[in-house]
């Protein structure tokens, strides 16, 4: 039997603070770029009562994906006692890759696995570092390709690791903005050979709906009209 067990983990959680009554100070629009008709205390207080979310995490200015990505993998690392230069892949769940402070560039290129695994300083060419872009359940599509590099013989060691800086792509006239926030998690994964005390990954499950779901997130101009001069 073969079991995928999380031998280590570390994480990255932003200093900055933003509060529900932060947001109750923001005049919201709608998509049709009117604005809403409800007071923002409402607006905030409707939130609280639906998503139970209090507060969220941003991060500093001066750190992107990639720099949380590795704070969260180093402690990850340090936790499982494994040498780094034995890990077979660096997977990396994300969005948006690199978006530096106000600005609307995103960088995914070089990789975010392969900044990364430089950051890291793993030399070994046979670590081969990739990133996904799943959406919201990234890291967790991460695990399951992992396991199943593992089941196929192909690696025995993995560093999964989901990293976002959403606060740089929201669109603060947009009341779900508030649902999103900055962060970074990691294990290490390891494959382990008829450990029956280590069951490891029992089953999964995914499904991708591009239908009616297909455009609930996008790229768009933000709710607010007058944000770019260059639309009427």
């Amino acid at each position: 039997m073969v079991s995928a067990v999380i031998t280590g983990s570390g994480s990255y959680i932003p200093p900055f603070v933003q509060t529900n009554q932060d947001f109750a100070q923001h005049e919201f629009f709608t998509a049709e770029g009117l604005p809403l008709p409800v007071d923002p205390t409402e607006v905030v207080s409707k939130f609280k009562k639906i998503t139970g979310i209090e507060e969220r995490r941003y991060t500093t200015d001066d750190l992107n994906a990639s720099n949380i990505g590795y704070e969260a993998a180093k402690l990850a690392i340090e936790d499982s006692s494994v040498d780094p230069e034995t890990l077979d892949q660096i997977i990396v769940a994300h969005n948006f890759g690199n978006v530096l402070k106000d600005t609307v560039q995103t960088a995914a290129v070089p990789s975010l696995a392969s900044q990364l695994k430089h950051l890291l300083g793993i030399r070994n060419p046979n670590c081969i570092a990739y990133d996904i872009l799943f959406g919201c359940p990234g890291w967790l599509q991460g695990l399951i390709q992992a396991d199943a590099f593992f089941k196929a013989g192909m690696a025995k060691k993995a560093l999964i690791i989901g990293t976002e800086t959403l606060s740089r792509v929201i669109d603060m006239y947009d009341r779900d903005s508030m649902i999103f926030s900055d962060g970074a998690g990691a294990v290490v994964l390891e494959k382990k050979d008829g450990d029956i005390n280590s069951p490891g990954i029992l089953s999964y499950t995914a499904q991708t709906h591009s239908v009616d779901e297909f455009d609930y997130i996008n790229m768009g101009i933000s709710n607010y009209p007058h944000s770019n001069p260059r639309i009427l």
